[in-house]
């Protein structure tokens, strides 16, 4: 469990809006924990998935690929009734 700061930093110094959305578009959970200070949000994630590559940018072309055939499949659900 890793706070976006730890994160950001891991990644080798990004800003924290980077590291936020590459968190987001690979699906990693985050949990609210109460701290002194009030509230803090840590991510499921470690230092060693990190570094193994777990937060890569996504392919632009897969992504373009993916939302083509989820296009066709819900075209066809349409049509269907």
């Amino acid at each position: 469990m890793l706070s976006l700061k730890e994160i950001s930093e891991a990644l080798g110094g990004v800003s924290r809006n980077h590291a936020l959305k590459l968190l987001t578009d690979c699906g990693i959970r985050h949990k609210v924990l109460l701290s002194r200070n009030g509230k803090k949000i840590y991510y499921d994630i470690t230092r060693e998935q990190i570094q193994n590559g777990a937060l890569k940018q996504k392919d632009p072309k897969k992504i373009a690929i993916q939302q083509s055939i989820a296009l066709m499949m819900l075209e066809a659900a349409l049509n269907r009734h």
